[in-house]
């Protein structure tokens, strides 16, 4: 019997065929699901740091499209700050209360916290887990560097900040945060055994299920004994002594008096109208912050009069740096609706500049700081105005600040103050590495 190579006298039977076409169709499946794990592999990095930069920009995580104009106007209208977050919040405008939290410069720490803690679980209630993130991070900064606040009031808003931070997932921040209620109830002068305890078992938990054996370990002996507590000495704020009134234009006291008038009526024209027809008072609007910028713009050119004491020169940085936020937040839609559309085109510009004001600032304080002669209370000045400048920083109102620089420099008075004898209770420092680098509260008990 011989085999030999034949060619076939018909094609392939119709089953075969089906056959083929069905393993060729799986094939290109399986491809196709290959290309896309292998594309997601590249891909995914990205978006990790996006996120992160989001988070990292609190500016980035402004909606303009959801704040409400009329609302968000009452600012422009004269309306106190620290009252309409307030208000917003309440309401459940979460985006409009989070917008005056990033841009209001004048709000104190104590309502920059306690809202933001209550806007970041708005954000979670709405499943905005990042936004919630970082207004529960804004609460925990607040918290970290505000005076005067109680020390309990302290505690209890780190303590918030960390079960805030648990719920929306982030393990990491949410440990930092209880751990410095923690060195908050350990070392606060001034808290009673009763609310060292308090503020202890508010962050058992959390201590207790995500923290080191060390860090539980501490934890169970600050319980055991909560009213041993090393002496230390709490800061009293002097800020407010070194700003005073200064003498103000006549002309610009009347661009801001108009400037509420306009934005008045164009919150009446918006409720009126539902936002329609609104150009005329819109203008009106624009025309009036113009006029206001080129008259702030005419008085920081004199800032630096030495017929200005070092007090007044302190007051009139600070209200145009608080302007430049304003000028920020119409830049960037933070009132709903576009304003002066020439500043959209500048907001690097403003930025830069909002820099160079505190810049000019840190430069003031330490001036003024100098000034003071008693050897006790210069460096117990000069620590607060550290942590103030790191806290707008921090807030974001303090654009590229010299982090390094002043981490350096408190702790460098803070050393000073322990050859005093006087030791601050809550010594700050700046960690750089870790998973939320940032300050922390120093550890100063066994």
């Amino acid at each position: 019997m011989t085999f030999r190579i034949s060619t076939p006298k018909t094609g392939p039977r119709s089953g075969r065929r089906w056959l083929q076409w069905l393993l060729l169709a799986g094939f290109v499946f399986s491809l196709l699901i290959g290309a896309g794990a292998l594309l997601g592999i590249f891909l995914l990095p990205n978006v990790e740091e996006e996120a992160a930069q989001v988070i990292s920009d609190p500016l980035l995580l402004v909606e303009p499209a959801r704040i409400p104009p009329h609302l968000a106007l009452l600012q422009l209208a004269g309306a106190d700050g620290d009252g309409l977050v307030r208000q917003a919040a309440n309401a459940g405008e979460r985006t409009l209360a989070y917008a005056i939290l990033i841009y209001d410069g004048t709000l104190t720490p104590s309502r920059q916290a306690n809202e933001s803690l209550r806007v970041g679980r708005l954000f979670l209630a709405d499943g905005d887990a990042v936004r919630g993130v970082a207004a529960f991070n804004r609460a925990r900064t607040a918290a970290l560097f505000a005076l005067p606040m109680p020390p309990l009031e302290r505690g209890q808003l780190l303590a918030r900040s960390a079960e805030g931070l648990l719920q929306a997932d982030d393990l990491a921040g949410s440990l930092q945060s209880a751990l410095q209620a923690q060195h908050v109830a350990a070392q606060a002068a001034g808290l009673l055994p009763a609310q060292r305890v308090q503020i202890l078992q508010s962050v058992e938990p959390i201590i207790r299920a995500h923290g080191s054996s060390e860090e539980v370990q501490r934890l169970t002996e600050l319980l055991r004994s909560p009213g041993q507590t090393p002496p230390r000495v709490a800061l009293i704020s002097r800020l407010p002594e070194l700003r005073a009134d200064y003498p103000k234009p006549v002309a610009l006291d009347e661009a801001h008096s108009q400037r509420i008038s306009a934005a008045q009526l164009l919150i009446d024209r918006i409720l009126l109208t539902g936002g329609q027809d609104i150009d005329p008072e819109r203008g009106g609007l624009v025309q009036a912050m113009q006029a206001e910028d080129v008259l702030w713009t005419e008085l920081y050119a004199g800032w630096n009069d030495p017929a200005l004491q070092l007090a007044q020169r302190h007051s009139l940085l600070l209200d145009y740096r608080n302007w430049l936020l304003v000028k920020q937040q119409a830049a960037q839609g933070g009132f709903g609706l576009r304003l002066v559309e020439s500043w959209e085109s500048e907001q690097t510009n403003i930025r830069i500049q909002l820099g160079r004001v505190m810049g000019e600032m840190n430069a003031l304080i330490a001036a003024q700081v100098n000034e003071e002669t008693d050897p006790l209370r210069r460096p117990v000045l000069r620590l607060e105005t550290l942590q103030w400048l790191a806290l707008q920083a921090e807030l974001g109102f303090y654009p590229n600040a010299p982090l390094g620089d002043l981490s350096s420099q408190m702790e460098a008075t803070q050393a000073e103050l322990e050859t005093l004898a006087v030791p601050p209770d809550l010594p700050l420092f700046y960690e750089i590495g870790g998973d939320a680098p940032g300050f922390r509260i120093a550890r100063r008990y066994q």
